[in-house]
């Protein structure tokens, strides 16, 4: 860690709670950090060595930001926003970070499935629409029920299942209102079991650090309730698993760094849902990867971001899962008996994300969850 504290800082997208991980590994691993976050009252804003007010999205402000300074890396955790910034500041740098098409490819859901289709990885039929009469082609091409979200957004918001011609204008309004595109996707309704990839690139090659099973409050709106980690795989389905990730990353040219991919295990085998480019969200890669494997997944991609060599230990083979608090709509009074929980062996963390006096709203998106 010494000789880290002589580099230039490594710029660190974001200053939320999901970031604090990241600026913590920084500060663990000895690396100055350079936050940015165009909110001055997030956490990362004190912990950071250094803050700016900007945007994670505004790559101009960005690029202005870093254009007289030498940066380490730059890298951020758990959301697609900052992806196509990440890429732009590090073309800029000379540093290493997937490509801006990639980027691209990965936080456009329109192009991430017109590049997969034409790889050939299998995908859900879609279609594309921009206003009502289009998304009534759209339906009739994909098929009901089916679902429609944004090109652009992450943690479902916006995401909603159709199941009749009558919902359609609703859900036309719900998929647009998160989105800065003036264009929905509709995506065939794929059944079976979620689960997820956890994977780091390192020299090419794609390594699945964690498989992930997801619990979600299902229709409409598919919000994660839980994860648990190892999801529970045959090796068939776990070899065609992973072969699904390298194909799905390769149809983008992602070649680097880390990425979350979705995935439904259908009665014809594992069919893409998406992926991104980054580490994922929801403590996943902050508590329950490195509770499963003893992998500390933020600290690797944080190194390989500041370009250095990094090799992906074995994993330690113990199973950990995270469980997200709801409640009924009212009013939040308080939290009994988080002491009393977080003192039970094999509790790591309990973590509350709402205060008291909020008001609890019925689940559309993973930032109404209440811990």
């Amino acid at each position: 860690p010494s000789r880290r504290a002589a580099w230039p800082p490594v710029l660190i997208l974001g200053g939320s709670p999901l970031q604090v991980p990241m600026i913590q590994a920084a500060r663990r691993l000895g690396l100055r950090s350079l936050v940015v976050d165009a909110n001055p009252h997030v956490p990362g804003a004190e912990l950071a060595d250094e803050f700016a007010c900007v945007s994670t999205t505004d790559v101009d402000g960005l690029l202005a930001l870093t254009r007289n300074r030498e940066l380490s890396g730059v890298t951020s955790v758990g959301t697609d926003r900052p992806v196509r910034a990440i890429a732009a500041v590090a073309q800029a740098h000379g540093l290493p970070a997937v490509s801006p098409q990639t980027a691209a490819m990965a936080t456009d859901k329109a192009l991430m499935l017109q590049a997969v289709a034409r790889a050939g990885v299998r995908h859900p039929r879609f279609a594309l629409a921009t206003n009502l009469e289009e998304l009534r082609e759209a339906v009739a091409h994909v098929g009901l029920p089916c679902i429609v979200k944004p090109l652009d957004s992450s943690g479902s918001r916006g995401v909603v299942q159709v199941d009749s011609e009558a919902e359609l204008p609703r859900a036309l309004e719900y998929a647009l209102a998160p989105s800065k595109e003036a264009t929905v996707i509709v995506e065939e309704l794929l059944v079976g079991r979620e689960i997820s990839c956890e994977v780091l690139c390192v020299d090419g090659v794609y390594h699945v650090i964690a498989t992930t099973d997801k619990d979600t409050t299902g229709a409409p709106h598919f919000i994660e309730t839980g994860h648990t980690q190892p999801a529970a795989l045959d090796e068939a389905t776990l070899a065609a698993a992973h072969a699904l990730v390298a194909e799905c990353l390769s149809a983008v040219d992602m070649h680097f760094g880390p990425a979350h991919v979705e995935m439904m295990l259908t009665d014809s085998g594992p069919t893409l849902i998406e992926f991104g480019c980054r580490l994922p969200g929801d403590f996943v890669s902050s508590h329950v990867v490195p509770g499963s494997t003893g992998i500390d997944l933020v600290g690797l991609v944080l190194r390989q971001a500041c370009g250095e060599h990094i090799e992906v230990p074995p994993s330690s083979g113990r199973a950990a899962a995270i469980r997200f608090l709801v409640a009924p709509e009212g009013v939040l009074r308080a939290f009994h008996g988080v002491e009393q929980a977080r003192a039970l062996p094999g509790v790591d963390a309990v973590i509350t994300l709402a205060e008291p006096g909020e008001p609890i709203t019925p689940l559309h998106s993973s930032t109404d969850r209440l811990g």
